[in-house]
């Protein structure tokens, strides 16, 4: 069996390597820790609901203009109402895909990282940049409850 060959008191072979690399471990942690270098995750990929279309309770008497519904339960999505006509908008944050919750008069906020929308769907306060999607509504016959179909995105002036 062969020995290694021991190091002398002072001699610097062994020390020079170690000291490289507790500085380069050193300068990774620094960088990891530095802002803007480190990513958040973006929004969780939800897989698309096998039954997009929602039929609601409500009917278009029931929505008066300030009416708000909520079906985060059924769809993610709140059936609105203003004096343009009816709409529906999503639920899901546009930031992490969180769902917001309703915050009376003045609009929407995502519990998670404190995003902010108005009744239109448009950012208020960030982190979020992007508006909430709207969906398509649609009335149903005899009946007329209304469909909502969270599978589609339409233009924020879309009204039934």
């Amino acid at each position: 069996m062969t020995s290694l060959p021991s190091a002398a008191p002072g001699d610097q072979r062994l020390v020079q390597p170690r000291r490289s690399f507790c500085a380069t471990l050193g300068l990774l942690a620094m960088t990891a820790t530095l802002p803007g270098t480190a990513q958040a995750p973006g929004a969780p990929e939800r897989p698309p609901d096998p039954h997009p279309l929602k039929l609601t309770e409500a009917t278009r008497e029931d929505m008066s203009p300030g009416k708000v519904l909520d079906y985060r339960r059924l769809g993610a999505f709140y059936l609105m109402a203003d004096e343009r006509g009816i709409y529906a908008l999503s639920a899901i944050c546009q930031h992490l895909g969180c769902l917001v919750l309703s915050e009376g008069a003045s609009g929407f906020g995502c519990p998670c990282h404190d995003s902010a929308y108005d009744f239109q769907g448009e950012v208020t306060q960030g982190p979020a940049k992007r508006h909430l999607n709207h969906h398509a509504v649609r009335e149903t016959d005899p009946k007329g409850l209304l469909l909502v179909d969270i599978s589609s995105t339409v233009p924020p002036e879309t009204r039934l």
